[in-house]
């Protein structure tokens, strides 16, 4: 099996340092960026093979930004994307609809709720890398 490069896109830099552990030592390579600016830097450097993003980061909406425009790109929007985020805690306090607070479709392949278990970010990364 090639190598899958994975990138992790989080201000948290504590979480990207532990997803950057985790899936090293499960043999990923692991590259980080802490802004959706410099994830997409990251990107136009070496297209990982699935991108683990985070949606608020410098700004409300700098993950949902970056997803956008990674998937308005012809090569890019074929990237996975996994959103890792609580803001599901935020569409339940208002509508419960991603369309209705953000008036687009879902940017993301999936969405993993915060806090997140390493397992269960491991089983999503296996399957869409599958």
């Amino acid at each position: 099996m090639n190598r899958k490069d994975i990138l992790v896109i989080d201000d948290d830099r504590d979480l990207t340092q532990s997803l950057k552990a985790y899936f090293e030592a499960r043999g990923f390579g692991v590259r980080t960026a802490h802004s959706g600016g410099d994830g997409m830097r990251e990107i136009e450097n070496a297209r990982p093979d699935i991108i683990l993003l985070d949606i608020m980061m410098d700004s409300d909406a700098d993950g949902f930004n970056l997803a956008y425009k990674l998937k308005e790109d012809k090569e890019k929007g074929e990237i996975p994307i996994i959103i890792l985020s609580g803001f599901t805690d935020y569409l339940e306090s208002r509508s419960g609809s991603f369309e209705f607070v953000m008036g687009r479709d879902w940017p993301a392949t999936e969405f993993i709720k915060k806090p997140a278990a390493l397992a269960d970010i491991d089983q999503a990364v296996r399957r869409l890398l599958a």
